[in-house]
């Protein structure tokens, strides 16, 4: 049996929490929360981003900072919906 519950932009988290723990067996919860924490381990850490960050800053002072051309990168943009 598969589990549903709508989530409005109106609710809070923890009545989110709620609605799943309510509706969705623990087996269901757990693989939700594998599926959550898989989302998050796919993004960079804030300490990586500031690394990364660094790193560019000192390649830029160097003139060593690899670019790639604009129509590249807004092409990228595009493609990933953030135009």
């Amino acid at each position: 049996m598969e589990a549903r519950i709508q989530i409005t932009a109106s609710l809070s988290l923890s009545e989110l929490a709620s609605q799943i723990r309510a509706r969705f067996s623990k087996k269901q919860r757990e693989k939700l929360a594998i599926l959550i924490q898989k989302e998050e381990d796919n993004e960079p850490s804030t300490e990586q981003i500031l690394s990364d960050l660094k790193e560019d800053y000192i390649a830029l002072q160097k003139g060593t900072l690899k670019t790639r051309p604009v129509d590249e990168f807004l092409k990228e943009l595009g493609n990933e919906g953030y135009l």
